[in-house]
Parts: C-alpha cells; structure tokens; sequence
C-alpha cells in the first residue's frame, strides 16, 4: 500500500519556492503600494497583482508535480497560493470600488481631480 506522505529524504519541489517567495513580494509590493510616497501606487500594485497570479499559477503547479513525483514542499506551495489569492482578491475589491466611486458618485470625483496637480 503507497502513502502519499512527504518524507525527509524527498526533494523540495522548486516551484513551491518560487511560489512562497513572489507571494512573500507580492505582500511587499502591495504594502508599499499603501504607503504615502507618491507615484508608489502606480508601480507596486500592477507589479503586485502579476505577481500574485504568479504566486497562484506556480503554486498550482507545484501541487500537481509534488503529488505526481511524490516531493516535499506541500506547505510552501499554499503559502503562496493563500497569499497571491488573498493580494489579488484585495486588489481586485480595490479597483471594483474605485470604479463604482465613479459610476455612483461622480459629482464627489470631479472636484477632487480638477484641483489635482502633478
């Protein structure tokens, strides 16, 4: 009878890695996406957002080849899977609000961006 456990001896699968490390900056990029300096919204959370899918797509793959080639790393894949799912579902939430501002309350908007200056 095989078991499925992840032993000692098994090799770490890579992609469970890549996928916990660009969760880990995906956190990173979106959290300096939140600070105040200026113009770090337009950089850090499109970078985040690619990174948490990427965060996702490797963690899936992970799985499946840990599964299929019976390697250690299970915990490292969701990881990263968890947190590329969790920035990407924020930001996701972030730009439905930020358009339904728009769509629902435009006379709020406008005088904010007509005394806006770069």
């Amino acid at each position: 009878m095989e078991t499925t456990e992840e032993t000692s001896d098994s090799p770490v699968n890579a992609q469970s890695v890549i996928s916990l490390v660009l969760g880990i900056l995906t956190i990173l990029f979106f959290c300096t996406g939140l600070s105040p300096i200026p113009f770090t919204g337009f950089i850090c959370f499109p970078l985040s957002v690619l990174l948490g899918l990427l965060a996702l797509i490797f963690g899936v793959i992970s799985l499946t080849r840990i599964r299929r080639h019976n390697h250690s790393g299970r915990p490292m894949a969701w990881m990263g899977i968890t947190i590329g799912g969790f920035v990407f579902l924020c930001l996701l939430c972030m730009l439905v609000l930020a358009a339904s501002l728009f769509i629902f309350a435009p006379d709020q908007v406008q005088p904010f961006l007509k005394n806006y200056r770069i």
